[in-house]
């Protein structure tokens, strides 16, 4: 579906369930509206509780919406002195790194021509002194941890703890989807810098065109919602000024 499709589409779709005084909507508020619609359904695909399952993987279908999201990452960690660990490593992810589906780490083994695998685990802070304290669930040559660092103007940071030194990180993570921008919006606005997630000129929906109905229902939804709740507010404001 393209930028015009959705447009058009949601004119109607709006239009069909709108009630009555129910106001216009430009192209910026429509593009908001369909880049929240996409980042809600992304979260729930890959979400636990979805009807799915529990994971995009559980579905052919979901393999099939989310696979231009997909990416694969690798790079090379350095020591991290200060780190939570005497065996931390620090990697820099991609920006647009939403969410890690799977990560593992290499070393060089000692008489080996082939570099040697370790699988990384994400943990949360509490787990990992709890880990710590059990000499079988440290980490070991084939199992290690990473923690989330806070990120910063640099990029995106995270905390390896490996018993091992590894030369190599690798990632296959599902990309921050690109805001949905409908048409350019300096148009819409002249000087007023309107943009969705930094972008204002036209950006297309880069997920399956499987996808693309139900980010379109669920962005007139949204809408719908949207003004309702201001409908109710001033209904109440009316109120509270005849009593």
């Amino acid at each position: 579906m393209t930028t015009v499709e959705f447009n058009n589409e949601f004119d109607i779709l709006y239009d069909s369930i709108a009630s009555l005084g129910a106001p216009e909507l430009d192209g910026y508020e429509k593009s908001v509206f369909l880049t929240k619609a996409q980042l809600e359904l992304i979260k729930e695909v890959n979400g636990p509780g979805n009807k799915y399952g529990t994971s995009f993987e559980g579905s052919d279908k979901r393999r099939v919406d989310m696979r231009e999201l997909i990416k694969d990452y690798k790079v090379t960690p350095t020591v991290l002195t200060g780190g939570i660990s005497d065996n931390s490593f620090t990697a820099g992810i991609p920006k647009d790194c939403f969410l890690i589906k799977y990560e593992s780490a290499f070393y060089n083994k000692p008489g080996c021509t082939k570099d040697s695998k370790i699988d990384i685990v994400p943990i949360k802070y509490d787990e990992y002194h709890q880990n710590m304290r059990n000499p079988f669930r440290r980490p070991d040559s084939q199992n290690g941890y990473r923690l989330d660092m806070k990120s910063n103007d640099s990029g995106k940071f995270v905390e390896l703890v490996t018993e091992k030194p590894i030369h190599t990180y690798q990632i296959r993570y599902v990309q921050y989807p690109i805001p949905i921008v409908l048409m350019d919006l300096e148009g819409i606005a002249p000087g007023e810098g309107l943009s969705v997630d930094g972008i204002s000129t036209i950006s297309e929906c880069v997920l399956d065109q499987e996808f693309h109905r139900e980010i379109l229902d669920r962005a007139v939804q949204l809408a719908m919602l949207a003004y309702k709740g201001e409908a109710l507010q001033t209904k109440v404001q009316l109120d509270q000024r005849n009593n």
